[in-house]
């Protein structure tokens, strides 16, 4: 017996590829790549948002290059945050952050219509349903410290998955039942009638949403009461925030978003203390924008495929993808190469986040690298994420340092797939 059959491998290689080949990731995959062009365009956006068009960023604000004194004509205070000038940046940030709203909706009819496809409904009517759905689930807001939180923030994605789900499914049952399908009469055309025909269901569709999206939001309602109740201090305890990761990342590897899913207790609870530290109330480690700051590993795997990986479609697919790596946007690489349920990659994907949880707590616990103050965007960059939630280059150091440790983490893994990946091809070309 060989050593890959003994230590499973040739079976593992074989699981990874029919997960890989899965009609439903396939349906994601494809979702997303339709998106791509506007998750790129909005991602820059929001970049130019933060760095240029805050009034208040390292470019325009006081704390930094002092662009904006410049160019109201010297005012400051309350005469700069009452300027024209202030007034229309605060404008264009607004209409930028519908963009995310607008990616969110057309994520989610995108997926629907995939999944009409793999269920034999109608796309169309399957995508109008989930956009309506998607209105319904959207979150409230709630104002925290004169800033408006959606507590299923984080683009959206979780509540696009979880809509074109929901609708599609429940759309297609019903569409496919006689019952629920208006006759017409012969003298109609084809083409028109068939959109009277599933008129019932879409109803019906609609109707069990609008009753689901009251029962989903009482829930979030509860869950959220039930969470702020829960002491800060638990937290900031190393073996939460350990469990935190472990469940974002896992559900990242199913191919599930899973700050999307986990930005409940992101938005409510750590987001806050970086304005909390900010104004010197507290002083946590691990805050919002500790774990934006953190969240780098992905692009150690690109890079530790680049430099130990034989497999040139994955060696392009990361070169392809780290401009996108550079915004935080993970999709390329979690649906282009084989880790999304891939057993291979299971271990390092949960190891190297938390391994950077570990070593920034350590850094910051220890005076080496200062606390989280500053939020800022989700897409950030490396080195300017850490050093401007920072204020200190300082931040940046240590995000190099994570992702150079994330690299060594990754490439045992990435030879041994090596190695399960050419001789299976190997032993394919001798039988």
């Amino acid at each position: 017996m060989k050593n890959e059959d003994v230590f499973g491998g040739s079976r593992l290689l074989a699981f990874a590829v029919r997960c890989h080949g899965n009609k439903y990731l396939w349906a994601i995959r494809q979702a997303f790549f339709r998106v791509m062009p506007l998750l790129l365009a909005v991602s820059f956006l929001d970049v130019l948002e933060s760095l240029v068009l805050d009034p208040w960023s390292p470019i325009m604000g006081d704390g930094g290059a002092n662009l904006g004194f410049w160019l109201t004509g010297g005012l400051s205070g309350d005469e700069y945050r009452q300027s024209a000038w202030v007034q229309s940046m605060i404008l264009a940030r607004r209409i930028i952050s519908i963009g995310y709203g607008m990616l969110s909706m057309a994520l989610a009819m995108s997926l629907a219509g995939n999944l009409a496809g793999i269920w034999g409904a109608d796309r169309v009517m399957a995508a109008f349903c989930t956009l309506a759905a998607f209105l319904f689930f959207l979150p409230q807001t709630v104002e925290v410290q004169g800033e408006f939180v959606d507590y299923f923030a984080a683009r959206r994605f979780f509540s696009a998955f979880l809509t074109a789900f929901l609708a599609t499914w429940i759309f297609s049952r019903l569409s496919h039942m006689e019952r629920f399908r208006i006759p017409v009469p012969d003298c109609l055309p084809k083409d028109h009638a068939r959109y009277f025909m599933p008129v019932l269901s879409v109803a019906l569709t609609l109707l069990f949403l609008m009753i689901l999206s009251v029962g989903f939001e009482e829930l979030r309602a509860a869950i959220q009461a039930w969470v702020m109740q829960i002491p800060a201090g638990f937290f900031q305890h190393p073996v939460t925030v350990a469990l935190y990761q472990a469940a974002v990342w896992g559900l990242w590897w199913f191919g599930i978003p899973g700050y999307g899913v986990a930005s409940l207790v992101q938005q409510a609870i750590y987001v806050p203390l970086d304005f909390s530290n900010q104004l010197g109330d507290t002083a946590c480690v691990f805050t919002g924008g500790f774990f934006e700051a953190m969240s780098m590993h992905v692009q150690g795997l690109a890079i530790a495929i680049l430099v130990f990986s034989r497999h040139e479609s994955w060696r392009g697919v990361s070169r392809f993808s780290l401009p996108t790596l550079l915004f935080n946007i993970y999709e390329p690489v979690m649906f282009c190469l084989p880790v999304v349920l891939n057993p291979l990659f299971l271990i390092p994907f949960l190891m190297a986040p938390l391994a950077n949880v570990l070593l920034g707590w350590v850094a910051v616990s220890w005076g080496i690298v200062p606390i989280f103050k500053a939020g800022f965007s989700w897409n950030m960059p490396l080195l300017l994420s850490g050093a401007l939630g920072t204020a200190s280059f300082m931040g940046g150091i240590l995000q190099v340092v994570c992702l150079v440790m994330d690299i060594f983490i990754y490439a045992p893994f990435v030879i041994t797939a090596n190695m399960l990946e050419f001789r299976g091809e190997e032993e394919g070309e001798e039988g």
